[in-house]
């Protein structure tokens, strides 16, 4: 029933703002739905921990980030934050879900923050992985929706001292920087599955403390609301280039290549070898 009405809400756009801390980043999500029915519809929306599609990007190996959860998780509609309706468990191990109400013909704004503890996070490309500080925002998932999605705006603030020198980005679209600021835009997208935005940064932190993060969400919360209401385009961009976080180091695709091959053509290569020393050996035979 809820997956028929969700190719009837469109969402028309999306805001998404970012703080990154070393060990941690903050994320606060304005989605602007429009019920494009005659009629109300109530169904549950979910908010994924991690990637629910599969990504084949930049190569044919597969690329992943994963992370432990979200953290202090809230959604808020007309100023009224929200039961959640379920968490991740043993049936249900990758969404938040909410109940949420959209009037027909109607837009509804849909507010979700939460925290990630991006020091526990793990980046895969194919058969090796790394542990770097890590950050990913889904935009695959904007495909469950009726497209398409108009248009996406998304900035991140680099906060901590962290240096746009020292981080890496996988993302469909161009970056344009200011300053401690990336801003990135999106139109006419979620007809699929899109690229999802990740980012890399510093090194894992031994021993940090996350339940002291979250034990003051509140207060990061308000600082993202605050960053949220920056006048974006006021700032001067300009097109910055990133290195690509899924180059994992590692031995992983190196070894399970090499093996691959060997199957695959070692054995014939065998096979001929023998051969040319049996009709080696016929030859001798004969020739005596």
């Amino acid at each position: 029933e809820d997956a028929a009405a969700y190719k009837k809400i469109q969402m028309q756009s999306e805001e998404i703002f970012i703080q990154l801390h070393n060990g941690f980043s903050v994320v606060k999500g304005v989605y602007h739905f429009k019920n494009t029915s005659k009629d109300s519809l109530n169904i549950k929306v979910g908010y994924p921990v991690n990637n629910v599609f599969n990504t084949l990007n930049n190569s044919v190996k597969l690329n992943e980030v994963n992370v432990d959860g979200l953290y202090k998780v809230k959604g808020i509609v007309n100023n009224n934050e929200l039961p959640i309706y379920k968490t991740p468990n043993q049936k249900n191990e990758n969404w938040y879900v909410w109940e949420v109400a959209f009037p027909p013909r109607k837009i509804t704004t849909f507010t979700v923050y939460f925290l990630v503890n991006t020091n526990s996070a793990k980046i895969l490309q194919g058969y090796n992985s790394e542990f770097k500080n890590t950050f990913i925002y889904l935009i695959e998932t904007g495909s469950i929706w009726k497209s398409p999605i108009e248009k996406g705006n998304f900035y991140v603030e680099l906060k901590d001292k962290i240096s746009s020198k020292n981080i890496k980005i996988a993302l469909p679209v161009s970056v344009f920087s200011a300053e401690n600021i990336l801003h990135f835009s999106m139109e006419d997208y979620g007809k699929k599955p899109d690229e999802n935005f990740v980012i890399t940064y510093g090194n894992k932190i031994e021993n940090f403390d996350f339940e002291e993060i979250t034990n003051n969400s509140n207060s990061y919360f308000n600082a993202i609301d605050e960053f949220s209401k920056t006048e974006f385009e006021n700032l001067s961009y300009t097109k910055t280039e990133f290195e690509n976080p899924y180059e994992v180091s590692g031995t992983g695709n190196f070894l399970i290549g090499f093996v691959y091959y060997l199957f695959i053509y070692g054995t014939p290569l065998l096979i001929l070898i023998f051969l040319f020393f049996i009709i080696k050996k016929i030859i001798r035979s004969t020739k005596k």
